[in-house]
C-alpha cells in the first residue's frame, strides 16, 4: 500500500472500535477483490457479481439505517437522517451503472449478502440505539478504508473516488464520535460482528 494511502485511513485504523477488533479489521478491509480493483485486473463477472450484490446490501442497510434514526434521539439522530438521503443518492447511482451494463437487480440476494442483511435488520429491532451506533459506524467505516487503501485510478475509479471522498470520511467520523459518546458494552461485540460479514462478503465477490 503507497504510504500517503495509508495515511488515508491511518486515523481509522487507529481508532477504538478497529483497534479492538484485531485481525478481524483487517479481514474486513482487505481483500483479493480490492486488490484486483486497485491494479486494473479484476474479471468482469466478479466486479457485476459485487455491483448486484452491493446495490441489493444498500437496499437492506436503508431499512437498517432507517430504523436506527428511530431509535436515536435528538440532536444525534440528525446525521443518521441526512445519511438516508445519501443512501437513497447512492441506490440511484447503482441502479444507473446496473442499468448500463444490462444487469439484472432481480436477483436473489447471495448467502453472504442475506446473513448480512439479516444481522442488520435483526440488531436493528433488538439492540439499543448505541450499539446500533457501532454496527452503523462499522459498516460505513469498512467501506472508507477498504476503498481508501487503494488509488483512485484506472477503469475503477470513480468507484473508489466515491468512498473516499472527503465528504464521506466526514461523515464516518462523525459516526465515530457519536458511538464514542454513547458507549455501551456491546460496541464492540456486533462492531466485530460487522466485520465478519464484511469479511465474507469481500470473499464472495472474489469467489461466487
Amino acid at each position: 500500500m503507497p504510504r500517503h494511502a495509508g495515511a488515508r485511513v491511518r486515523e481509522f485504523t487507529e481508532s477504538r472500535l478497529a483497534s479492538g477488533a484485531g485481525e478481524l479489521w483487517e479481514q474486513g478491509t482487505r481483500a483479493a477483490f480490492l486488490d484486483a480493483v486497485g491494479d486494473g485486473s479484476l474479471p468482469e463477472d466478479a466486479f457485476d457479481r459485487w455491483l448486484v450484490q452491493d446495490y441489493l446490501f444498500v437496499k437492506g442497510f436503508t431499512d437498517f439505517a432507517a430504523l436506527t434514526a428511530a431509535k436515536t434521539p435528538r440532536p444525534a439522530q440528525s446525521v443518521l437522517i441526512a445519511g438516508l438521503s445519501g443512501l437513497d443518492d447512492e441506490l440511484d447511482w447503482f441502479e444507473a451503472h446496473a442499468w448500463a451494463r444490462s444487469l439484472d437487480r432481480g436477483v436473489e440476494l447471495h448467502p453472504a449478502c442475506q446473513r448480512y442483511v439479516d444481522f442488520l435488520i435483526s440488531a436493528a429491532y433488538s439492540e439499543p440505539f448505541p450499539v446500533l451506533l457501532a454496527i452503523f459506524y462499522g459498516v460505513e467505516v469498512a467501506y472508507t478504508v477498504a476503498w481508501g487503501r487503494l488509488e483512485a485510478r484506472g477503469p475503477y475509479a470513480e468507484f473508489i473516488e466515491r468512498w473516499t471522498h472527503e465528504d464521506f470520511k466526514a461523515y464516518v467520523r462523525y459516526l465515530l464520535k457519536l458511538a464514542d459518546e454513547h458507549p455501551h458494552p456491546e460496541q464492540q461485540a456486533r462492531f466485530n460482528e460487522v466485520m465478519r460479514h464484511e469479511r465474507d462478503f469481500w470473499r464472495m465477490t472474489w469467489e461466487g
